[in-house]
């Protein structure tokens, strides 16, 4: 029998300061093993551990923006064209004010230059992002049900485990508390609502497939707020314009051409998506479905005279496009090219997307582990040929039922005892990431849901202690 005592503010302040420091801790161990360079598979070629694939890009693109601020460019001219406008941007700043280079003379990655630090600030803003989010639904729940809302998202390892790694996620889910502080405590005042725009544009900033999010914030004011709600959504498409035309500005002044959108979210239905589609339609190898679809590349690049430099010349390599109104036009035919294959094959493009979302859906809590341990995601000893991977899956899928189980009792008593448009509006943030990343069936990326699904096992738990919920 649980005592009924251990659940107050102090208990709910004391579980995130402790699962603060279990973070650092686990950070801490992370660089002890992996922050050190080792021979890439089959190759000779130095990586380190915690910086490879996108990481490391990220990274690499940081040190560039380093380069720059040191050499007293314009603001505004900093970098080139990244996926995402901010995490690279930060990391350069951080490493400019602590005075670390972030490449060795080789060019490889430093070690032991302050990443310990880094991880403890980013650490630090999800954390004191958690204890305001934990204020604002003590207002609107009870005590017992906001302890295990914080306990989730405190230390769920899906979650946790991104707090000591170089990706993103982790400053993502910073912005997501933010943003549902503002949903569960909704306010009619304009510069609020001004500054929820702002929220949504860094969200964008962090990353771009969180573009559409202002779309069910809007739905959220609208059946909130109604008469009221044209100024208020005025307000917050004001603070995200905003936060648009900083980025617009910067790629002006970069380039002389108006955009804000990267180049990554147009090559990726092209590289991901797209071949397996036409695959599935003409009933031939994805091999042979990427090679027309190379052909067809390089034959568009020739006949429009676009100046493009290559490596390999295969479906992968996208080459290097030094003139900015030749990349604008390249990258707008990968995009165009991939919508018109998906949206003349609407059947085997819905099969694809559900067999992809449903290994979305199963949480992986091993992934940043095994992201350290192993050289590569794919190759001979990559993780996903390794035994561990074999090894995990049930493990994950019964982890994976028993959380969705306790979500989905969640679910229900919430509805039927909370504002039913705030629960409609977490649904459709929770589902958000599956509608818009789901076909690309990498479970990392279903991850944010995590934070907003919190709401219903806090409610679901809660359930199951009390046999009814909310009941003060």
């Amino acid at each position: 029998m649980i005592n009924h005592k251990i659940f107050s503010k102090l208990s709910i302040n004391i579980l995130i300061i402790l699962s603060f420091l279990a973070s650092i801790s686990l950070s801490f161990n992370y660089l002890s093993k992996y922050d050190r360079l080792i021979k890439a598979e089959n190759s000779e070629e130095l990586i380190h551990p915690m910086l490879k694939s996108a990481v490391g890009n990220h990274w690499g693109e940081a040190a560039q923006i380093l380069n720059d601020i040191k050499n007293k460019k314009n603001f505004f001219e900093y970098g080139k064209e990244y996926d995402e406008f901010l995490p690279q941007r930060v990391l350069a700043l951080y490493y400019y004010i602590i005075d670390e280079p972030i490449y060795d003379e080789n060019r490889n990655f430093e070690i032991n230059n302050g990443k310990f630090l880094y991880l403890i600030l980013k650490t630090l803003l999800f954390y004191l992002a958690l204890t305001y989010f934990a204020h604002k639904i003590i207002k609107i729940l009870p005590i017992k049900n906001c302890f295990f809302i914080v306990l989730f998202l405190g230390l769920e390892p899906t979650i946790f485990q991104f707090h000591s790694s170089f990706w993103n996620e982790s400053l993502f889910f910073t912005f997501q508390l933010l943003l549902f502080s503002y949903l569960v405590s909704a306010s009619p005042n304009l510069s609020s609502n001004f500054l929820m725009g702002i929220i949504l544009g860094t969200m964008y900033m962090i990353s771009q497939e969180s573009f559409y999010l202002f779309i069910p914030i809007i739905f959220f004011q609208l059946l909130t707020f109604k008469r009221k709600s044209p100024k208020i959504i005025g307000s917050c498409l004001l603070g995200f314009a905003f936060i648009l035309s900083t980025i617009t500005f910067h790629n002006y002044k970069r380039t002389n051409n108006i955009f804000f959108m990267g180049d990554g979210v147009k090559s990726a239905l092209y590289l991901y998506i797209a071949p397996k589609i036409l695959s599935m339609s003409k009933k031939t190898s994805i091999v042979e479905a990427k090679s027309e679809m190379n052909l067809k590349k390089l034959n568009w690049i020739k006949k429009n005279n676009i100046n493009a430099s290559f490596e390999k010349k295969d479906f992968w390599d996208l080459g290097t496009v030094n003139n900015e109104d030749d990349r604008l036009k390249y990258y707008n035919y990968l995009q165009y090219s991939a919508l018109n294959i998906i949206i003349k094959n609407p059947i085997e493009t819905t099969k694809f997307i559900i067999k992809k979302n449903l290994h979305t859906l199963v949480l992986n809590p091993f992934f940043v582990k095994n992201y350290h341990k192993f050289d590569s995601v794919r190759g001979e000893k990559a993780y996903y040929k390794s035994e561990t991977h074999t090894n995990e899956i049930p493990y994950r899928i019964v982890y994976t039922a028993i959380l969705y189980i306790v979500i989905l009792i969640g679910v229900f008593f919430s509805w039927k005892n909370l504002n039913k448009v705030l629960i409609f509006s977490i649904i459709m943030l929770a589902l958000y990431p599956v509608f818009i990343l789901g076909w690309m069936g990498a479970n990392r990326y279903f991850v944010p849901s995590l934070i907003y699904l919190s709401f219903f096992f806090g409610n679901g738990v809660a359930c199951i202690l009390n046999k009814e919920i909310l009941k003060k």
